[in-house]
């Protein structure tokens, strides 16, 4: 064995350690969660104001929806260079995949919550009146696909890493959510529910902010064990997020439903779906 080839585990380990802004995005996650916590348990909850500077309005969701994006980001890139993947290429898609998924996420929300809007030019146009999460997940997988084809990036591996970015910047995505209560659930008297204008419910918002950090923690862990098999890492995430979303969606309190499931319920089992051929492929290529 040459002397590099001696060394290249050295070098990967010094890779793939933790870095500063590893240590900065945790402690990041762990002060949010922590005060979201204390402002919903301890504090007696309530609303969060918003902050005036000038013109601008600042609002802690949209705070979180910012760390959301730019933490997900973060992420495909650190999975790039642990896995050796062209991150000089995918860099150029990103934009595209996060800002035109994040607007079908509009058009999908308007389309089955508010079809009454797709005549109002101005609420078609105004990405910020309504957002579906299944729409921007959707959306955002459409674009990359295309855009990986066009670029003749492996579909399965590049996904992985889009898949892992996704799940870690929607811990705060979702936080953002449980911050104003927008997917309030039934009335409850579970340990866990949350007052929401006076009453104790499930918030589905809350739910979906450890389903998502627990995932990060389990793919984050498989990855820094062995480099996951092509499409391992989509195959966990979708076979596990969708079914848990299927049941989170029957607790919602207010909903619109389809042949009695909600949107969220019949876009879970495609997704489910697309998890079982993953796995599949992920299987056949490793055997």
């Amino acid at each position: 064995m040459s002397a590099a080839a001696r060394s290249k585990p050295a070098a990967d380990h010094d890779r793939d350690g933790l870095r500063p802004p590893d240590l900065l995005w945790g402690l990041a996650l762990i002060l949010v969660i922590g005060y979201l916590l204390l402002h919903n348990f301890a504090w007696g909850g309530g609303a969060f104001s918003e902050l005036r500077i000038g013109p601008l309005r600042l609002s802690l969701f949209g705070l979180l929806a910012a760390l959301d994006m730019l933490f997900g980001v973060y992420l495909v890139y650190r999975w790039c260079q642990r896995f050796d993947l062209d991150w000089a290429t995918l860099s150029r898609g990103l934009p595209w995949v996060i800002l035109l998924g994040y607007y079908i996420s509009h058009l999908v929300s308007i389309a089955l919550y508010f079809p009454e809007d797709l005549t109002d030019l101005g609420r078609l146009l105004d990405p910020r009146t309504q957002i579906s999460s299944f729409g921007g997940m959707f959306g955002g997988g459409i674009v990359a696909f295309v855009f990986l084809r066009r670029n003749r990036l492996s579909l399965p591996r590049y996904l992985d890493a889009l898949t892992y970015g996704f799940v870690g910047g929607y811990v705060f995505g979702r936080a953002g959510c449980f911050a104003i209560h927008d997917h309030p659930g039934i009335e409850t008297d579970f340990a866990l529910a949350v007052d929401i204008a006076g009453v104790r419910r499930h918030d589905l918002g809350f739910y979906e902010m450890w389903l998502m950090l627990a995932l990060l923690i389990g793919i984050t862990l498989m990855a820094r064990r062995s480099r996951p098999p092509d499409g391992g890492v989509f195959a966990f995430t979708t076979m596990i997020y969708a079914p848990v979303r299927f049941y989170l969606d029957s607790l919602r309190a207010i909903d619109v439903t389809y042949a009695g499931l909600t949107p969220g319920q019949w876009m879970a089992v495609p997704l489910f779906a697309l998890g079982v051929w993953a796995a599949w492929y992920s299987f056949s290529a490793r055997r």
